[in-house]
């Protein structure tokens, strides 16, 4: 059944972007949501037209579907808005041990977009490789910007965390295509 694994992909992705807005920025909950509505929104439209267009599926039975496909999700961001305003003062903001975090949000975003490749693609190991190592190598490259000019670290210093931020989730994504 597709729907649970929608549902994971959506939850899974909510929360690398939960993680990863709460190493730059605050309001974290409410940019966290802003963000991931309109793309879980495209997404869940997009497995809806697959459904009609290459499934053969009735127009009313996918909308019937979609509702849960993008609701539960959105509810959860929605949640993670108001806890993150109501308990943690529109944080939590991370101010140390931001490389475990990152790593950690870069393996849950590897396995959203790999569960998602599973559930649109045909050779979903593959096609999560290749979406997500240049998204997160971008995200890595912005993360060595923010630590020189934010953070005053010299690119030197800031090089080999890069190094470590993208290799620890692209080995993950690599190692999976042999599974």
């Amino acid at each position: 059944m597709r729907l649970p694994r929608f549902l994971l992909a959506g939850i899974l992705l909510y929360v690398a972007l939960f993680a990863l807005t709460a190493l730059f920025t605050t309001p974290v909950g409410a940019i966290a949501a802003v963000l991931f509505w309109p793309l879980w929104y495209a997404i869940a439209t997009v497995n809806a037209a697959v459904g009609v267009f290459a499934a053969g599926y009735k127009v009313s039975e996918e909308a019937t579907v979609m509702l849960p496909v993008f609701g539960i999700p959105a509810l959860i961001a929605g949640f993670g808005w108001f806890a993150s305003a109501q308990w943690w003062n529109d944080g939590p903001l991370v101010h140390s041990g931001r490389t475990a975090i990152v790593l950690g949000a870069g393996v849950v975003l590897w396995l959203a977009i790999r569960v998602l490749s599973g559930l649109l693609t045909p050779k979903p190991g593959g096609t999560a490789a290749i979406v997500f190592m240049p998204l997160w190598l971008l995200f890595c490259v912005g993360n060595l910007v923010v630590g020189v000019v934010v953070a005053g670290y010299s690119v030197g210093e800031e090089i080999p965390i890069l190094l470590l931020n993208f290799a620890v989730p692209a080995a993950v994504s690599v190692v999976a295509l042999r599974f």
